[in-house]
């Protein structure tokens, strides 16, 4: 067998699966069937998390791996990652984008109305009841832990700065020394829990929800992810559903998640304006005394 990498250059994973399609067992089409429709799915999940999506064994999809001619599951994904990186998400781009009929768009501009095109998609998808009620858990807790994993840790804190910024206990659990799970063993019946998990899926995330599940089932635990089958809905008190995807760009864009925070604080603002406009203006008379910093807000 050639070396893999070598041949990658010229035919890459989507073609040699498209290629051997007819020759593969039932089982080995199902996998085939798998990647060819969930590519990032498939090249950012662990072989734990594509085997039960897809609902066979482990070791079926290291023999497909074999079977079209990689190594094993790893050398597969290597080149889902190639595939990735050099084909959905090249490391030129124009910079001038071609829409469907041919005419040329500037790329900023296609950027932007794709990012809108997220954003309303987001929105609709938004229950006011559940949105409602995602307000309220926050406006009641005691303390609220906002977790995140990876690209999700950056909404974590964000979500947590701001939350702090208007005087309520937010705390950020992202990854650093201690791991995800040791970082909320203090939480109780009156905290609640808001996990971001887009895209890059984590087995500490599923972890730590699973053991403050199991813990207290009084502890609201809030999701906030891309993909309605991801397996930490099911412990979840409340679900949204962010939309981040596309193959336009070389980037996965944040601009959705980040707006449906914007959203979150606004409302908490609104829900508590009293206890919100106190802390503020605290934050206001402290940054104006200091000689250390400067602001032009007005709130």
């Amino acid at each position: 067998m050639a070396n893999r990498s070598a041949r990658s250059e010229v035919s890459n994973i989507v073609q040699i699966i498209r290629e051997r399609y007819d020759s593969l067992n039932n089982t080995h089409k199902k996998i085939a069937d798998f990647i060819l429709q969930n590519l990032e799915k498939a090249t950012f999940s662990s072989l734990m998390e594509i085997s039960k999506e897809i609902g066979i064994s482990d070791t079926s999809i290291i023999r497909f791996a074999r079977e079209i001619g990689y190594k094993g599951y790893q050398d597969l994904r290597q080149s889902l990652i190639w595939y990735i990186r050099r084909i959905i998400y090249p490391s030129q781009k124009p910079a001038f984008h071609f829409d469907e009929n041919g005419q040329s768009h500037p790329l900023i501009e296609t950027v932007m109305k794709k990012d809108i095109d997220y954003i309303t998609r987001t929105i609709s998808k938004i229950d006011t009841d559940d949105f409602d009620n995602l307000i309220k858990f926050i406006c009641s807790a005691k303390r609220i832990f906002c977790m995140g994993w990876g690209m999700s840790s950056f909404l974590a804190e964000y979500l947590a700065f701001n939350l702090r910024f208007l005087s309520y206990q937010a705390i950020d659990v992202v990854r650093e020394r201690r791991p995800l799970v040791q970082q909320i063993l203090p939480m109780d019946k009156d905290d609640i829990l808001i996990t971001f998990d887009l895209m890059m899926y984590s087995a500490e995330i599923i972890e730590a929800v699973e053991y403050i599940h199991e813990k207290n089932r009084d502890i609201k635990i809030i999701t906030i992810t891309n993909d309605p089958k991801a397996q930490i809905v099911q412990y979840s008190h409340l679900c949204f559903f962010i939309d981040i995807l596309g193959q336009q760009f070389r980037l996965i864009s944040l601009t959705a998640p980040f707006c449906f925070i914007n959203a979150i604080i606004e409302q908490v603002f609104s829900k508590d304006s009293e206890k919100a406009k106190t802390a503020l203006n605290e934050i206001q008379r402290v940054v104006f005394s200091s000689p250390l910093h400067y602001s032009q807000l007005n709130f």
